[in-house]
């Protein structure tokens, strides 16, 4: 009958069941700890329980100014003012508006002269006609005549030149005033486009800054969710150490028996056999020889 092997458990070994038992207690009550948000968790903190941080005063005031950009007055002015001295061009409105207003005034006393000088020459021409005998004549009236045409047409000729060049005049001066109106309205855009880069520059820098303070108080608010985060899980990471180190151990108590089957017949025989060889063996021409038993014993 061969040999039979029985086994038991008995449970926990007695040097972790402790353990076990305080490991399953204390992840029960963990399981059974009631939701604690992350706002009455901030406020038993004295902490605000934000979590995305506000804009700063700075990046609103920084938004504030951007919506202001597009109404800048300088280069509102200088567009328009640009735009009405680019479609004027000089006529008969801007030359009454240039001319001198005493222009007539000194064509006319061009001419009284112009007068004069021909009556001085009339006097002349009837003393030449009275010494020749010829005052009245025909060549005297030839000349007369003559001499007042050549009036008429130095006094045509004054009044052209006079408006010919107070009209040229006004018209350079009109140049003038447009070319200057043009370099001061483009001035007026420069400055104008100078002040908005600088606000630019201004209102970025406080976006920058404000970004700044504003990602300051973010990483304090990441530091207060992240030790929410770690005091909620704190327990549950213990348990979860504990129940790695448990299972490393062994966790129950286990044994075994052996039962022996009685020995046969042969076996005793054999047993027999082997005990009188041991206490009979004898020596023969230098060889060891056993007795019938141990024979037939060794040829079972």
């Amino acid at each position: 009958m061969p040999d039979q092997v029985v086994q038991y458990q008995t449970g926990f070994a007695p040097q972790i069941a402790p353990y076990a038992e305080t490991l399953l207690g204390t992840a029960q009550l963990a399981v059974g700890t009631p939701y604690q948000s992350y706002a009455d968790w901030a406020k038993s903190k004295g902490l605000s329980g934000d979590q995305v941080a506000a804009f700063t005063d700075l990046q609103k005031q920084a938004f504030t100014g951007v919506g202001g950009l597009n109404q800048d007055p300088n280069s509102v002015a200088a567009a328009q003012g640009l735009q009405n001295l680019s479609g004027q061009q000089f006529g008969q409105a801007q030359a009454d508006q240039y001319m001198s207003p005493y222009i007539q005034s000194v064509i006319q006393a061009q001419q009284r002269d112009a007068a004069r000088q021909s009556a001085i020459q009339g006097t002349q021409q009837q003393a030449q006609a009275t010494q020749a005998g010829a005052f009245g004549g025909a060549r005297d009236a030839i000349m007369r005549s003559e001499r007042e045409r050549n009036l008429a047409l130095q006094q045509g000729d004054i009044q052209a030149a006079g408006l010919q060049n107070a009209y040229t005049n006004a018209q350079n001066q009109f140049n003038a005033d447009t070319s200057r109106g043009l370099q001061g309205y483009a001035a007026l855009g420069s400055q104008g486009q100078n002040l908005y880069g600088q606000t630019t520059g201004n209102l970025n820098l406080q976006n920058a800054l404000g970004t700044q303070q504003q990602q300051q108080v973010q990483n304090l608010l990441n530091v207060g969710t992240q030790n929410y985060a770690a005091e909620q899980n704190y327990p549950y990471k213990q348990i979860s150490f504990m129940s790695d180190i448990v299972r490393g151990l062994p966790t129950s108590q286990q044994g075994s028996i052996v039962y022996q089957a009685p020995p046969s017949a042969l076996t005793q025989v054999a047993g027999l056999g082997i005990a009188g060889r041991s206490a009979g063996l004898f020596k023969r021409g230098g060889r060891v020889r056993a007795g019938l038993a141990d024979l037939a014993i060794s040829r079972m």
